[in-house]
């Protein structure tokens, strides 16, 4: 499975994980899952740690990404999401989505450490 996921009403907080190959179709289905998930709730602050994956994102997808996002605009609008990724291009990518997505309201920024990205959330650190 190239996602795994918890959700955690408690802590107001997704922390998702991705490893290995993945397509766009199964990043689609996760992020629906997650957001129709009974325990998800609008402006949930979402941790995606993806420096185990070894999937490229291309434009195409990061553009088919936010066109999901922007679908999904009200209920991430009051989260934030914090993308940690390794790599130039992987973390490019994700810089673009940011960059992208400001415009839609939603807070998605990317990270190369996930203390830096815990601490943009507001978490304690693990």
């Amino acid at each position: 499975m190239p996602f795994t996921y918890n959700i955690d009403p408690e802590r107001n907080l997704v922390t998702i994980e991705a490893t290995g190959r993945i397509t766009a179709h199964e990043a689609f289905a996760t992020f629906d899952e997650i957001t129709a998930h009974p325990d998800y709730r609008p402006a949930m602050k979402v941790l995606s740690d993806h420096r185990e994956l070894e999937t490229v994102m291309s434009v195409e997808f990061v553009k088919a990404f936010l066109d999901r996002v922007n679908r999904l605009k009200d209920v991430l609008r009051h989260g934030q999401l914090a993308f940690v990724e390794h790599g130039l291009v992987r973390y490019g990518m994700a810089r673009m989505a940011s960059i992208l997505s400001a415009p839609m309201g939603v807070q998605l920024r990317a990270f190369r450490s996930m203390s830096e990205a815990r601490e943009w959330l507001g978490l304690e650190k693990s």
